[in-house]
């Protein structure tokens, strides 16, 4: 690693601790310049990309600095020798979008943005591309894991090193890409090297990410097949423009996906940007919603936002005459977590996911940066006057000993006279340190130890805090509760006794129909065999005979026999009723017993909730305490080891 470097403008620079390492380089902290980072070439750039780079150096514009992660200067091995990197700014409290927009990932990092955040997020993301296209520049490599958002909405792009840049009459090509964000009429092409792409192509990545923010990270090109030919692959689908939530989904071969945010979320002249954007109207010329286009529809959309009677996180335009969020929690589906409300229900008005959401997303508080005494500069406090540190007496001894030893040898008579006149010479002019100031040092040493280890507590204390222990503790013991709650459903099912009679065949049969394939995590069935299944008419368990799956291509004797495991496994819960008043009966004993069982285990799931929440309030105070003495500390210890030096 090359720990000194130059600068285009000729400064000498130190390279500190590296940060990350990925395929075509790796980051750099920069301790002289702490807001900027340094990527250095794991290979030697060509002389195009050194071209490249010098361009953009010198022609950062205050907008592209603000949304782009721009080289500001370039980083040579020697003045004016090749470019082997470049400083740029450094990306902090920003995270990549897919934490946002993926579910699982938004309600653990980001448990309170609602669907207006993601809104404002897509908005900023058009914002960055608008920068980008008025410079005159392409992104061309678009993807999710080069936008990062801020919990503020901000957006900052990386990777801009790897962007198709307009040099004057010259343009550096975009080189790479990814084939899940390219645009059909590019699907296919096995190199970028010699491509020049245009702003309509990035606008077909700047649909995708909006359409990721905005319908919970779904891929627009990901749908429930209805032909053979479609849904074996991302790819020939997007080719294709298969958009399978348009109006002509189903001409496409496509339908949604179960569960999935319908398109008439946004309203009817955004549903019309998605079509354009993902059909073959947007491949020709300019035929995509522009980024600016985008910046105006999404304000636009931010001023018809209504917020939903049951929760405050159901947020969504107003051409809506019910809240779709509801819909969709009544499905099964829910999108976000309100912390603050959990009975929405009917009956006890208790619903497990909405809590034990809300349980998983209380964490304890994360500290800052602590004090280092070490990074805390100080000036030793002076010795008392009068006193004086003592001398070494080495030397002095060392020049005695050589003159009584000259001394002897031209007087050997005068030997010992001489020796002991000239010891008491150095006894006169040679003193070693006075008690006075033994007791000084020792003293300054007791303030040293003590502040040290009021150092070192409260540094334990800010550790005890943040980590966790107590919080996974408490989580741990709500788990079982959790477990017990949903076996209830079985549990009931167990205690009512049941008997063939006639209507078993049909009232089995309803039972697995309920049991949807898509949905089920069965051994060797990935998504493409899934779509196989269906293209058959196998949707359900329901569905799942021998010779049916057999008849299906690629389902051979083990992945059949997978599949008629999966429906005994189904078909175990069905519990048959002979008689609709015997049934009556046996379900009102069973769910007398099962509520009883009900109301303990969500009555401490309740209790576990408010008392993570006043641990995390607890954390968040005992923190705001101890970082100001910590700081205190720090400073003490510094000043104490500081004296100790004199």
């Amino acid at each position: 690693m090359m720990n000194n470097l130059w600068t285009g403008g000729g400064a000498s620079i130190a390279l500190g601790k590296q940060l990350g390492k990925g395929g075509e380089g790796s980051v750099f902290d920069v301790p002289a310049q702490p807001k900027l980072v340094a990527k250095l070439y794991h290979a030697a750039p060509n002389a195009q990309k050194q071209d490249k780079l010098r361009f953009m150096a010198t022609h950062g514009h205050k907008d592209l600095l603000e949304y782009l992660a721009w080289p500001t200067e370039t980083l040579h091995q020697s003045r004016g020798g090749p470019v082997v990197g470049f400083l740029m700014e450094r990306v902090s409290q920003k995270q990549p979008v897919h934490m946002l927009y993926s579910v699982a990932h938004r309600k653990q990092d980001y448990p309170k943005a609602a669907w207006d955040f993601l809104l404002y997020a897509a908005r900023n993301t058009a914002t960055a591309f608008e920068a980008v296209h008025r410079h005159g520049h392409v992104l061309g490599d678009v993807n999710q894991g080069n936008v990062m958002v801020g919990h503020d909405t901000k957006v900052l792009l990386i990777d801009s090193d790897s962007m198709q840049i307009a040099a004057g009459g010259k343009v550096h090509l975009c080189e790479v890409g990814v084939s899940h964000f390219t645009p059909p009429e590019l699907q296919g092409i096995s190199s970028f090297s010699t491509l020049a792409r245009s702003a309509n192509h990035d606008a077909f990545g700047l649909a995708l990410l909006i359409f990721h923010l905005l319908f919970a990270g779904r891929h627009p090109f990901a749908g429930r097949p209805l032909r053979e030919d479609v849904g074996n692959g991302l790819e020939p689908d997007i080719k294709a423009f298969r958009f399978a939530y348009g109006p002509d989904a189903g001409q496409r071969g496509f339908a949604p996906p179960p569960r999935s945010i319908p398109l008439s979320l946004v309203p009817p002249a955004v549903q019309s940007m998605f079509q354009r954007a993902f059909t073959e109207a947007g491949a020709m010329a300019a035929g995509r919603p522009t980024a600016s286009q985008w910046i105006a529809a999404l304000d636009q959309m931010r001023g018809t936002l209504k917020t939903c009677g049951k929760s405050k996180m159901h947020v969504y335009p107003n051409h809506s005459s019910a809240c779709p969020w509801c819909a969709l929690e009544n499905q099964g589906a829910h999108f976000f977590i309100d912390l603050g409300t959990f009975i929405t229900n009917t009956g006890t008005g208790f619903v497990l996911a909405r809590v034990w959401a809300a349980i998983e997303s209380v964490h304890p508080p994360k500290a800052s940066a602590l004090a280092q005494p070490s990074q805390i500069k100080v000036e030793p406090t002076p010795l008392p006057q009068g006193l004086k540190k003592g001398k070494n007496r080495l030397p002095s001894f060392v020049v005695i000993v050589v003159a009584a030893a000259f001394f002897t040898y031209i007087a050997p008579a005068l030997g010992i006279l001489g020796g002991l006149l000239c010891f008491g010479i150095w006894l006169t002019v040679s003193s070693g340190a006075s008690e006075d100031y033994k007791k000084e040092m020792a003293q300054r040493q007791s303030r040293r130890d003590a502040a040290q280890s009021a150092y070192d507590q409260l540094i334990s204390n800010v550790t005890q805090i943040t980590a966790g222990t107590r919080f996974a503790q408490e989580k741990q013991a709500l788990a079982p509760l959790r477990q017990a709650h949903e076996n209830l459903a079985s549990v009931e099912k167990n205690m009512i006794e049941s008997a063939k009679a006639k209507a078993q065949a049909r009232q089995l049969h309803d039972h697995l129909d309920r049991f949807f394939i898509e949905d089920a995590d069965i051994a060797g069935l990935g998504t493409t065999k899934k779509a196989a299944l269906r293209s058959w008419g196998i949707e359900t368990a329901a569905d799942v005979t021998r010779a049916g799956v057999r008849a299906v291509k690629g389902f051979g004797p083990k992945l059949t026999t997978t599949m008629l495991g999966w429906r005994s496994q189904c078909e175990a819960r069905f519990r048959f009723d002979p008689s609709p008043q015997a049934l009556q009966t046996d379900i009102a004993r069973a769910k007398n017993e099962v509520a009883a069982q009900r109301q303990k285990l969500e009555s401490g799931l309740q209790s576990g909730l408010e008392r993570l929440a006043r641990m995390r309030v607890e954390a968040e105070a005992n923190l705001a305490r101890a970082t100001p003495a910590l700081t205190q500390a720090a400073s003490t210890l510094a000043q104490a080891t500081a004296d100790l030096m004199l």
